[in-house]
């Protein structure tokens, strides 16, 4: 990868993204959409080319080639990739596989159950004219995420992974996601964080706007998955580890084993024995510089979608 950063106004960016048993509709939806945002992009002159590659971990292949998730014969795309990993790598393991093969100045990573707004390939690249940003997420719709950014300068604790554009510098600096560690979630998250501690600032621009398909259930929760609620319950151990605070992961742990659920005394069963053998990730921040842990989260947040 190389890294013009600032010294280019008109940067190549790769959209990337991961793939797991999604209803090929949806993918179609989410490639015309970023065609369209992309193609604005070129057409702004804010980017110079943009390519696109899809990574699949479902059991069988979408698609036998990129040509069959294309809309239409249309593309302002140079290149359209469609590689079929054979196994699920998560979202961490496939963006690092997609980011071995990336030779462009930008990676926008981001989940394929997301529509682009027409505007934001450009919103986003233009964050990019500081070069002290590293990293920028874009704001997600309908469903905000909670967590505050600084309203003048739009630095964040981290960027969501549901959509980020991150320079190359960046991966090659930090290595990309730790996949080793986290599988689907908090990836994101440490990611953000180690790319704050190699002197880069992560900012949320409120313009750059992408459409995610959450949805929230009665208690005005966010719905999740068993796999996504137990990889939560693993990250909200294994992040307080990682970033100097023990004591909070203990703790965090110890309320997962008195747990009612199955899935939170299943996580805790192997994070004890982590604990035990010595297999938990080496610490790293000592002095609390980047990790912000309040109430359980990994920022402040601004709002709660759940009632009290």
């Amino acid at each position: 990868m190389s890294d013009t950063g600032a010294r280019s106004k008109s940067p190549s960016v790769r959209v990337q993204t991961v793939l797991y048993e999604n209803a090929a509709r949806d993918v179609v939806r989410f490639v015309a959409g970023m065609s369209a945002a992309c193609a604005h992009a070129i057409g702004s002159g804010r980017i110079a080319s943009a390519e696109l590659a899809i990574g699949d971990s479902s059991a069988e292949p979408m698609a036998s080639d990129a040509e069959e998730l294309l809309a239409d014969g249309s593309t302002p795309f140079t290149r359209v990739a469609y590689l079929h990993f054979g196994t699920n790598l998560g979202s961490a393991g496939g963006h690092n596989r997609l980011f071995a093969a990336s030779r462009a100045d930008a990676v926008l990573v981001v989940n394929p159950d997301t529509y682009a707004s027409p505007h934001l390939v450009s919103e986003l690249v233009a964050a990019f004219e500081d070069p002290t940003v590293g990293i920028v997420e874009a704001r997600q719709l309908p469903l905000e995420h909670p967590k505050a950014h600084d309203p003048v300068t739009g630095d964040v604790s981290w960027a969501s992974g549901s959509c980020l554009l991150v320079r190359a510098g960046v991966v090659e600096a930090t290595g990309g996601f730790d996949a080793d560690l986290f599988f689907l979630h908090g990836d994101d998250v440490d990611f953000s964080w180690r790319t704050r501690l190699a002197g880069w600032r992560v900012v949320h621009r409120p313009t750059a706007r992408v459409f995610h398909d959450k949805r929230l259930d009665e208690r005005a929760v966010i719905r999740v998955g068993e796999r996504e609620r137990e990889q939560s319950a693993l990250a909200s151990v294994l992040l307080p580890w990682r970033y100097s605070r023990q004591d909070l992961a203990l703790d965090r742990l110890e309320q997962l084993e008195a747990a009612d659920d199955e899935i939170s005394r299943t996580v805790a069963k192997e994070l004890r024995a982590r604990v035990e053998a010595g297999r938990m990730p080496e610490p790293i921040d000592p002095d609390h510089v980047v990790g912000e842990f309040v109430g359980g989260e990994y920022a402040h947040h601004r709002f709660s979608y759940a009632s009290t």
